[in-house]
């Protein structure tokens, strides 16, 4: 991807044009993002720069018979411009803004260990009251976390793992700091 600004850009264009809720083109969307991360022939394709953009376009319809008409020119112009390897990240920052009208977010929760749906749910209400948002739960499983919680929404991080209160630490023993409190 060239960078995340370029996904945010024709991440707006696209939600601006849209129409309506824009729920049709986000689950068309969201279609492809999982056929392109589930089928590595497809991924493959629709990267390669020897297949002319109108040929892939022509695989995109196929597959998505149903797309909304602003998506299948969305994308048309993704191949023109040859902006493929942007597609999955615009698709992220595509649901960011329509989550965002909606008041809702991911919250991606990682922990060494998984957590039951009791924990999930409790994390659930304690995080949308601290976000004040509704807040969709993806727990993920990192053993690199240790111990405690890393959560992520949006472009905010909680980091209460056990490695940053170690990092808190030490950098408050290296500037000479109290540990209290």
């Amino acid at each position: 991807m060239n960078s995340p600004a370029v996904a945010r850009r024709y991440a707006q264009a696209l939600f601006g044009a849209r129409g309506g809720n824009g729920a049709d083109v986000r689950r068309a969307y969201g279609e492809l993002v999982a056929a392109l991360r589930g089928e590595a022939s497809l991924r493959l394709a629709v990267a390669n720069p020897r297949i002319e953009a109108a040929d892939k376009a022509r695989v995109l319809r196929r597959l998505l018979p149903d797309a909304p008409p602003v998506l299948e020119s969305f994308l048309r112009l993704l191949l023109e411009r040859r902006r493929e390897d942007a597609i999955e990240d615009i698709y992220e920052e595509y649901c960011r803004l329509a989550d965002d009208l909606q008041g809702e977010a991911e919250a991606v929760v990682e922990t060494a260990l998984p957590l039951s749906d009791e924990d999930v749910g409790r994390l659930q209400k304690v995080l949308e009251q601290r976000f004040r948002k509704r807040l969709r739960v993806v727990p993920r499983v990192d053993p690199a976390v240790l111990g405690g919680v890393r959560v992520r929404v949006g472009d905010q991080l909680l980091d209460d793992t056990i490695r940053s209160r170690l990092t808190r630490v030490q950098q408050r023993l290296l500037a000479g700091t109290e540990l209290g409190g």
